[in-house]
């Protein structure tokens, strides 16, 4: 459905084989496609928690999940790990991981100080392929540099005005569920590795145009700031720009937090058979790494 994207098929094409390898083989391959594209597709590997952790823990330090950190509901399988899993909704809040809509491009704790470097996600199961493409969770990515590049050859000055002020503007917001040390970064943030103008690092909430609102005294020129995000928020939205394919069980999604957005398309999360309600078993393991 998204396989023009030339991302999606180098991501697809030059992935790491995991079978029969130890963690640290398939990490010292992992760690070359990181260096050369900043982002690794992983095909085969083990559905252990331990051994996913150990992998990352390679890349940086895997932080605690959501659930240890909120007041939802902790059914993952590890304190380091979040379970994107379908469920029904029940009273009172709900973690976006449970719920069947898609997912916009977004960025891994966005609110954090200090920002994570790495994100990944790790199928276990991919569930329902029976239904049609676009509605089985297919996974989006989303490379910024690429993004800010098209955008400034198809939109020029207006990309440039939004672009300069989302890069000029610190700002401070919270987690809905979660209580962390918050980042004072611009939306747009230098990176020290910077390849050119557009290689900046992003942390994209979202829902960041509702929490805004909240923190309009911070914010100068509010209206124009709140023009700027709306600008973002519907070129990332864009599906021209996703990369886009489904995961397999045991394939494992590495990127560079910085410079990519991760989401998904939506999924169907049940439907009656013999007038039985069946639930979607699509389960994802999702982590953060600092």
């Amino acid at each position: 459905m998204y396989t023009e994207n030339p991302l999606a098929k180098v991501i697809q094409d030059e992935h790491v084989s995991g079978a029969d390898k130890s963690v640290e083989e398939i990490a010292a391959e992992a760690r070359e496609a990181m260096a050369e594209n900043r982002i690794c597709l992983v095909r085969d590997f083990p559905l252990d928690p331990d051994r996913y952790l150990d992998f990352l823990g390679r890349f940086g330090e895997p932080l605690s999940n959501y659930s240890s950190l909120s007041a939802l509901a902790k059914t993952d399988p590890h304190p380091q790990i979040n379970r994107v899993k379908y469920k029904k909704k029940a009273e009172g809040a709900q973690s976006v991981h449970y719920v069947a809509g898609g997912l916009r491009p977004h960025s891994a704790r966005s609110w954090r100080s200090p920002r994570p470097s790495h994100f990944a996600m790790l199928m276990v199961e991919p569930g329902w392929r029976e239904v049609p493409a676009g509605e089985r969770g297919e996974s989006v990515v989303l490379s910024w540099y690429d993004l800010f590049n098209r955008l400034a050859e198809r939109d020029g000055e207006v990309f440039e005005e939004h672009f300069t002020r989302l890069s000029g503007t610190p700002i401070t917001f919270e987690a809905n569920n979660v209580r962390e040390e918050l980042s004072n970064l611009p939306v747009l943030y230098p990176l020290a590795d910077s390849r050119g103008r557009y290689d900046v690092g992003v942390r994209l909430k979202q829902d960041l145009r509702e929490k805004i609102v909240g923190i309009k005294d911070q914010i100068p020129e509010f209206e124009a700031y709140q023009k700027s995000l709306d600008y973002l928020l519907a070129a990332s939205a864009e599906e021209q720009f996703f990369a886009c394919f489904p995961l397999q069980s045991g394939d494992l999604l590495l990127l560079d937090n910085h410079r990519f957005a991760h989401g998904r398309l939506k999924i169907v999360g049940e439907y009656l058979v013999d007038g039985e309600t069946r639930t979607n078993n699509r389960e994802l393991w999702s982590v953060t790494v600092h």
